[in-house]
């Protein structure tokens, strides 16, 4: 399980934020077993959710989405392709005439 262990500002450094973009907040969420995760959100989302630090996190962070599944699976294609990659350099050879 995972709870809201602070709630901060965004940090937009020296650049504004642009029209219309909507003003974000920092979360931080420790898990039950000491685990930290930081990400931004929109404080909108977080108002109407309802949430606050102390406050159970709506969603399971540990099991991965549609879309971080798809990630995962490009990700270990580009690892293999790139091993492709690597084994064909390995076994070109170049003669100089």
């Amino acid at each position: 399980m995972w709870f809201v262990s602070k709630i901060a500002e965004a940090d937009y450094g020296c650049e504004e934020r642009l029209p219309g973009e909507p003003l974000m907040a920092l979360v931080t969420l420790e898990s039950d077993d000491g685990r930290e995760c930081r990400f931004e959100v929109s404080e909108d989302w977080l108002c109407n959710q309802g949430i606050d630090e102390g406050d159970e996190w709506p969603e399971d962070i540990d099991e991965p989405d549609e879309d971080s599944e798809k990630a995962i699976k490009i990700s270990a294609w580009m690892d293999n392709y790139m091993d492709a990659l690597r084994e064909m350099d390995e076994n070109c050879y170049v003669h100089e005439v």
